[in-house]
């Protein structure tokens, strides 16, 4: 397998304050630390890594449903981040939580089930993210019922 490169430039403003370049079309990113460190002027590291996973899962089911031929409009995710102290009372991130909720009831769409059952595993944030700390994934419909749930096996 040959790897792809993403590359991001990162040039510091002041502070914890850097801007964030991508080489790309990519339009620029200013990312901070909150207060007391810095003053919030961007999203900090923990809430880009959240974003990031948010939005790769987010694009996945868009992706598996639109492969169906399914709607893809109206889905809304929310993700949160648990920050905590280690054995060492450094801060790191324990877990990841998301909620995915489709725009329409579970009946407005074909083939979910298989949808449901694949489209995270071609995720390539998440899974790579999910290798070192839990992701917890729920899908809802438009309704709020659960149609997949976080495996807590193992």
């Amino acid at each position: 397998m040959t790897d792809r490169q993403i590359q991001v430039l990162l040039e510091q403003e002041e502070g914890y304050r850097f801007v964030a370049s991508y080489g790309d079309q990519t339009p620029d990113l200013l990312i901070d630390e909150p207060p007391p460190l810095g003053h919030s002027a961007g999203p900090s590291p923990v809430q880009l890594l959240v974003t990031a996973v948010a939005s790769c899962l987010t694009d996945s089911l868009v992706f598996a449903l639109g492969k169906f031929r399914q709607p893809t409009d109206g889905i809304g995710t929310q993700a949160i981040a648990y920050v905590g102290r280690n054995a060492e009372n450094r801060l790191r991130v324990s877990r990841i939580e998301a909620r995915l909720q489709l725009g329409r009831p579970a009946t407005a769409y074909l083939h979910l089930e298989r949808i449901l059952g694949q489209f995270e595993q071609f995720c390539t944030v998440t899974q790579s993210v999910a290798q070192g700390l839990p992701v917890e994934l729920t899908v809802v419909d438009s309704s709020g019922a659960v149609l997949k749930a976080p495996d807590h096996a193992g």
